[in-house]
């Protein structure tokens, strides 16, 4: 290449760099994050700080777990600063090198005009950058050309002992995610087909690295009854049907189709947004089409085996992860050929050039302008789709399927964190438990290193016998049937309670803190029903007052609110779930309301819980004189925790806190 040239392509290529950067640093907190990265935030945390060595990772949404590689490279920027933002900014950061390694790899297979073509593709293409965004395990782009670079040097190139290589960075995928295991179907096919340039000695050498990494993964499976290889099992055992999604998924992700469906119900706004280009996506997917048919071609009947082989492994790599998902036992997803990426690319990039190369000198320039402007306008489109996203996530971040940005609940958590200096902060929203549901895997991430808590808001409300606590209450939609609505109310009325600052969104959802400092918790109880000097129970727990109204009707939903402290946390690990019960003169249970109640796992010496149970009352409830009545009992075994005397004896099941009229 002429030094002209040279220096036009290095130019060309900062400038599709500087582009990939451009988009995938863009604004970003505006990242997706709901369960999954925070799951993998929250224990590259545990990694990094506290000492946690996984053998295996998050579990697979087939079932069995993960390999833990993902987890391990996130802890490393996470060591660095545990904000979950280093995270996300350093799979942004390999992800920018992806587009790079796409250029690199293009040039070694193809030339730099090829190179250059795929990086640009792959640099705009919309899914490519949404993806690239988030720091789950599917995002691995980078892994895939380095072990497709490997694959190369040792099939086509014939360096024998780059098998060493590629065997260590197709196990790299492998312990990044489960679909990496369709590299061993592609390696397995490589090495059939090209066994002439399989060394021996490099393949023992290579699958024995390749073991041993994956050692700890195995060990700990025979140590835990095999339980991943049984859920492999017991996926591939799944029925199954023929479906042609796997193959329309990998020609979707080559261009933007059904981005718009990020946006959920504001679709049809989105797409009006840009320019009504869409019908070139079926341009690019009919490109990609002929592209793979002049690929299968050059395969077959190219002059040299070097060629042969370079399409051979470029067929391989499209068709492998396509077929294994032909007809699978669950629901085929799009993500799961982010593994495909860049070969669309590298692809459509040699048709074009192949197409250039077909056009007769005379006209050569004109095919060149025209190739020039269709990549203009193509990758123009595509940046302002980009664009759009981002700010539609920006405008409507708690609609669709995207969730709420990283950006929203990482406000929350530094203005809780902020109001609460050295106290503790009691999350309340849906549920209780990390890494089972999402918003407790946020700020479990999110207020990592300070003392905090978890509470299902719809049914309790947990007071620390503190000074100070800060709640921070969300997300709350601005919806007359908000579930948390009750207990936020209660929790303002009090008058040691003032609200502090919030994080409103632009669609009606907010995250709301609430400062409560006092030195006793007696305006918790102030308006309720005392249970003489407290009722009790066998797991130290105590029942001290209620509140419930003074009479109700059949049809109605009867709210009962119970208080109870803790004496101690329970002598061991048990869940247990409260019952509030409406009998009748016989003693007949008519109605009831159940819940899981504040987690044990939380309960603090002193602590006050405020508990609230919605009770159905049936249309046919005769009248008459009820007893109200309240009790708990271990999960899942179902077993009554008794009420106890001062010498600790069992006296009773539960207590009766009232006796209701229903008129």
């Amino acid at each position: 290449m002429k030094p002209k040239e040279t220096l036009r392509s290095r130019i060309i290529l900062a400038v599709i760099l500087l582009l990939a950067f451009l988009l995938r640093f863009a604004q970003p907190t505006l990242v997706e994050f709901k369960r999954d990265e925070p799951t993998v935030s929250r224990l590259a945390q545990a990694i990094a700080y506290e000492g946690y060595r996984p053998a295996v990772g998050v579990a697979a949404s087939v079932g069995p777990d993960n390999l833990p590689l993902n987890l391990y490279l996130m802890a490393l920027p996470i060591r660095l600063w545990d904000d979950p933002l280093a995270a996300v900014l350093f799979a942004m950061l390999l992800n920018w090198l992806a587009v790079w390694g796409c250029y690199a790899l293009g040039k070694l297979y193809f030339g730099t005009e090829i190179g250059l073509i795929a990086a640009l593709l792959f640099a705009v293409n919309p899914w490519a950058v949404l993806y690239a965004r988030k720091i789950w395990s599917l995002s691995m782009p980078w892994a895939t050309l380095i072990f497709f670079a490997t694959l190369y040097l040792t099939f086509v190139r014939g360096r024998r002992w780059a098998l060493v290589a590629a065997l260590l960075a197709g196990t790299v995928m492998l312990g990044l995610h489960l679909s990496g295991l369709a590299v061993i179907l592609i390696m397995g096919l490589a090495l059939l087909l090209y066994r002439d340039q399989v060394s021996p000695q490099a393949l023992l050498i290579g699958l024995t690295l390749s073991l041993i990494a994956v050692a700890p993964y195995i060990l700990h499976d025979a140590f835990h009854h095999w339980e991943n290889l049984r859920g492999f099992l017991a996926y591939a055992g799944r029925s199954s049907s023929f479906s042609w999604n796997a193959l329309r998924f990998a020609f979707i992700l080559s261009g933007s189709e059904g981005i718009d469906g990020q946006a959920g119900p504001f679709h049809e706004q989105f797409r009006a947004a840009v320019p009504p280009l869409w019908w070139m996506n079926g341009a690019m997917m009919l490109l990609l089409g002929l592209a793979l048919a002049y690929a299968v071609w050059q395969s077959l009947r190219a002059p040299t085996q070097a060629q042969r082989r370079t399409f051979g492994l470029l067929l391989m790599w499209f068709f492998v992860p396509v077929a294994l998902q032909l007809s699978a036992g669950a629901t085929t997803q799009l993500h799961y050929f982010v593994i495909l990426y860049p070969v669309q690319f590298l692809l459509v990039a040699k048709l074009l050039v192949e197409g250039l190369r077909r056009i007769p000198p005379a006209r050569l320039k004109w095919g060149q302008a025209a190739l020039v402007i269709s990549l203009l306008v193509w990758s123009t489109w595509q940046m302002a789709i980009t664009y759009q996203l981002h700010t539609y996530m920006a405008q409507h971040p708690s609609t669709g399927g995207y969730g709420i940005p990283l950006k929203f609940k990482r406000e929350a958590a530094h203005l809780a964190l902020n109001a609460a200096g050295e106290a503790e902060i009691i999350v309340v929203s849906d549920s209780n438990r990390p890494f089972v549901a999402e918003t407790p895997t946020v700020f479990d991430s999110l207020l990592f290193g300070h003392p905090h808590r978890f509470t299902d808001g719809r049914t309790d409300l947990p007071v620390p016998s503190a000074p100070r606590v800060v709640y921070l209450v969300g997300p709350l939609r601005d919806a007359p049937d908000e579930p948390l609505t009750p207990m936020v109310q209660r929790l303002s009325s009090w008058p040691t309670v003032t609200a502090g600052p919030s994080v409103r969104l632009p669609d009606g959802v907010s995250y709301r803190i609430f400062i409560r400092q006092s030195q006793t918790q007696a305006d918790v109880t102030a308006k309720m029903q005392p249970l003489a000097a407290g009722v009790p129970f066998a797991n130290h727990a105590v029942f001290v007052s209620y509140q419930a109204p003074a009479e109700s009707r059949p049809g109605e939903s009867l709210t009962v609110w119970l208080a109870w402290w803790v004496q101690n946390p329970p002598p061991e690990r048990q869940d247990y779930h409260f019952t509030v019960q409406l009998l009748d003169s016989e003693g007949q249970l008519r109605t009831q309301n159940d819940h899981a109640g504040f987690p044990s796992d939380y309960w603090r010496t002193g602590d006050v819980v405020l508990s609230r149970f919605e009770i159905p009352l049936p249309d046919d409830l005769p009248s008459g004189l009820y007893n109200l009545r309240a009790g708990m009992y271990s999960y899942p075994d179902i077993a009554a925790v008794p009420v106890v005397d001062a010498a600790g004896s069992p006296t009773d099941d539960g207590v009766t806190l009232a006796f209701l009229p229903i008129r």
